[in-house]
């Protein structure tokens, strides 16, 4: 459609160099002017525009979110987070997992990058336990092993999650062993079938 065959109602994007109805713009008052003026971008271009800046780091953009949600609860600034509380440490660490990473806890591929998750190795006593909402007190997790930590101390955590793999090693070596012995049995049988069978 060229700038001729337009309808009245539409504007022309800048970006997309599309036609589009004017309420797909944002309209722009300049102080006591009382005429309305649109951007020259559609809404649709600024969203994607916004969206490829945040996408162009992801991983920061993922731990400045969570900083954000620390710091709301500890009524500080996110910046705190940041700086202080170390959060920007994390960014090359959450990068590397969303990049074919393993879970430290477990050992598994995290399924996608909502499955990583921060989980302090000795939970908060309160909203401004500094000591403990730092970044050194922070392992990132899949969410499996984060609601198995919950707010447990991290010692006993350990100490289950040991007992839980050794059991689980306890229990494949059974099977393995019965698989065995099954394999055994049948093989007996089969010998013994075939030398009646000669007899």
């Amino acid at each position: 459609m060229t700038r001729d065959e337009h309808r009245p109602c539409e504007r022309y994007c800048k970006t997309c160099k599309e036609w589009k109805h004017y309420s797909r713009f944002k309209v722009k008052t300049a102080g006591n002017d009382t005429v309305s003026r649109f951007h020259p971008i559609c809404r649709d271009c600024e969203q994607k525009e916004r969206n490829e800046r945040k996408n162009a780091n992801r991983p920061l953009a993922i731990i400045e979110q969570r900083a954000a949600s620390a710091a709301h609860k500890a009524a500080t600034s996110k910046e705190f987070f940041m700086v202080q509380m170390n959060y920007r440490s994390l960014v090359p660490v959450l990068s590397a997992l969303m990049d074919d990473g393993l879970c430290q806890g477990c050992g598994h591929s995290f399924l996608h990058e909502r499955d990583i998750q921060i989980e302090h190795l000795e939970p908060p006593r309160h909203a401004q336990d500094w000591a403990r909402l730092h970044a050194r007190n922070i392992r990132l997790f899949c969410a499996s092993c984060n609601r198995t930590k919950s707010d447990k101390p991290f010692q006993q955590w350990l100490d289950e999650q040991e007992g839980a793999r050794l059991s689980n090693l306890q229990h494949q070596n059974l099977e393995h062993e019965f698989d065995g012995t099954l394999l055994e049995g049948m093989f007996e049988t089969k010998a013994w079938i075939a030398v009646t069978d000669a007899t």
